[in-house]
């Protein structure tokens, strides 16, 4: 008895939600397709989520190794023993913080910029879910009022109105899927609500990192401001560089001759672009003409310097210009404290002849770009084997390095 009287209310209460459908004028069916734009667009969505989970990963990855490395630099100056030797170890590694103070920066900016993109994309997704549950629940109170106002008597109606057996199976089957849709239905309105409060609370979270993300960039600028302040009031001192060269010989002559060696491979592997562009080469460092080192022989004849280095007060960050027209062949961004040219990059101006500027701070052409004379190329720096801001300048000759004054 029990059992016929639940299925009597459920005929009816499915019988009902046909009603309040067809007094709607609407249609039960969903449609392949709409079904498939709806899978579609939630796909489309998850993978949104997953690339951004991921781009944020990874930059939080990148400024924990940056930051790793930061410690260890100040690691290093904290082992010195005296105030004296802790100065000169600021010194030696100054360059090394700037460079990765700059890192972190770079980092930061385009986490802000991602974090500010996804707050973004998630307040519209909030707004158009809503506006998605506004309509649904609308069209739901529609069929629930229909459904009441209909009453049981019109669902039995309908039901034992059948022709036949076969009409009868029919119009069951018809109910049983507006009974289904409208499952449906309420599902959307529970996941679409859940989704709103799932993009809230992303919101929220990213928010509270963006804030954190923007006073550590804030941070991190006015320690640049502060490591640049200091480089203003060093200049290449090359009485250190010998006195640091010869208490070491035997290991630093060998370190040279691999960096060389590095050097004579890449003008190896390098073809001149054609005929010599001509003209005079420029002086690369505008507004400094201090020589601090220049080519030949150097510390009692135990290290041959390739090139001339440029110095003098306040020429950290300077422009350094290209000496002459043509096209950037060698870009060298990553390097090793305490080693080699550290930043620098060689451009080829035909008929053989390439200059190669060291030690820069930071690099502002590409390879492949053609620069002409007197264009901005980088800026000086003390990056690699230095003990204060310098340009190191050479000319080449078919990979053979020159004395630059013969040509300035």
């Amino acid at each position: 008895m029990k059992g016929k009287k639940a299925l009597i209310k459920t005929i009816s209460t499915v019988a009902a939600l046909s009603v309040a459908l067809v007094s709607q004028g609407g249609s039960f069916r969903v449609s392949a397709d709409e079904t498939a734009q709806v899978y579609s667009q939630v796909s489309a969505g998850g993978l949104r989520d997953d690339d951004y989970k991921s781009e944020l990963a990874d930059l939080n990855s990148q400024y924990a190794e940056l930051q790793k490395e930061q410690d260890a630099i100040n690691a290093s100056i904290n082992k010195a023993k005296s105030e004296k030797e802790k100065q000169l170890a600021v010194k030696k590694e100054l360059d090394g913080q700037i460079y990765l103070t700059r890192q972190q920066i770079q980092v930061l900016e385009e986490k802000i910029s991602l974090l500010n993109d996804n707050i973004e994309e998630k307040e519209i997704e909030i707004i158009d879910k809503q506006a998605d549950i506004d309509d649904n629940y609308t069209l739901f109170k529609k069929r629930v009022r229909a459904m009441y106002m209909s009453g049981d008597s019109s669902t039995m109606g309908l039901i034992l109105g059948a022709d036949d057996f076969y009409d009868f199976l029919t119009r069951a089957e018809v109910l049983s899927r507006i009974a289904e849709h409208d499952r449906e239905l309420i599902e959307r309105l529970q996941k679409d609500k859940a989704d709103i409060e799932e993009a809230k609370a992303e919101i929220e979270a990213d928010r509270a990192d963006l804030e954190g993300s923007v006073a550590n960039l804030d941070g991190l600028k006015s320690t640049l401001s502060g490591q640049l302040e200091q480089t203003q009031k060093q200049i290449q001192d090359i009485s250190a560089l010998e006195e640091q060269f010869l208490k070491d010989k035997a290991k630093n002559q060998q370190e040279m001759a691999a960096v060389q060696a590095d050097i004579d491979d890449i003008y190896a592997k390098l073809e001149s672009m054609g005929d010599y562009v001509g003209g005079e080469f420029l002086w690369p460092v505008p507004g400094y003409s201090n020589i601090t080192s220049y080519y030949g022989w150097r510390f009692n004849n135990s290290d041959f310097h390739t090139g001339i280095d440029i110095s003098g007060a306040n020429v950290y960050g300077k422009k350094i210009v290209a000496a002459n027209s043509g096209k950037v062949v060698f870009v060298q961004r990553s390097y090793t404290p305490g080693k080699g040219y550290g930043i620098y990059l060689i451009i080829d101006h035909g008929g053989g002849m390439s200059t190669l500027y060291g030690h820069t701070s930071e690099i502002l052409v590409d390879v492949g770009d053609y620069v002409t004379r007197g264009e901005t190329i980088a800026k000086v720096g003390s990056t690699g084997w230095s003990t204060g801001p310098h340009l190191h300048f050479e000319i080449r000759v078919n990979g053979k390095h020159t004395n630059p004054l013969e040509y300035l």
